[in-house]
C-alpha cells in the first residue's frame, strides 16, 4: 500500500485534470459550452424557463459531486493503513462518479424532451 506522501502527487494531478479538461476541450472548438441560465434556445417563454432552472439545478448537483469525489480523494490519500477509511472513500468517489453519469444522462433527457415539447 502506498504511504499517504506518495499519493499526494496521484491526489494533485487528478484535481488538474478534472479542472483543465473541459476548458482544454472547449479551447480545441470540442465543445460549445452553454450558460446554465440561457436556454438552448435563449427563449423567455415557459420552456425557456423550465429549462433555465433545470440547468441552472443540475449544474448545481455536478458542483456537490465534484466537490464529494475531491472529499473522497483526500480522504484516500489520507487513511494511511486505515483500510475501513480507504473503503469508504473509494465509495464515496464511485457514486459522485455514478451521480455524475446520471447528472449528465438527465441534462440530454431533459434538453431533449424539451426541444420536443417546444
Amino acid at each position: 500500500m502506498k504511504t499517504p506522501q506518495a499519493k499526494l502527487p496521484l491526489l494533485i494531478i487528478t484535481a488538474l485534470l478534472i479542472y483543465a479538461l473541459p476548458l482544454m476541450s472547449q479551447a480545441q472548438g470540442f465543445a460549445t459550452v452553454l450558460s446554465p441560465f440561457e436556454g438552448v434556445q435563449g427563449g423567455s417563454d415557459i420552456v425557456g424557463a423550465i429549462r433555465k432552472i433545470v440547468n441552472a439545478l443540475l449544474i448545481l448537483v455536478a458542483i456537490i459531486a465534484v466537490i464529494a469525489i475531491i472529499f473522497g480523494s483526500i480522504t484516500a490519500a489520507t487513511s494511511g493503513t486505515d483500510d475501513d477509511r480507504a473503503a469508504r472513500a473509494k465509495n464515496n468517489i464511485l457514486f459522485a462518479l455514478l451521480g455524475l453519469i446520471i447528472i449528465g444522462l438527465s441534462v440530454v433527457l431533459v434538453n431533449f424532451i424539451l426541444s420536443a415539447v417546444s
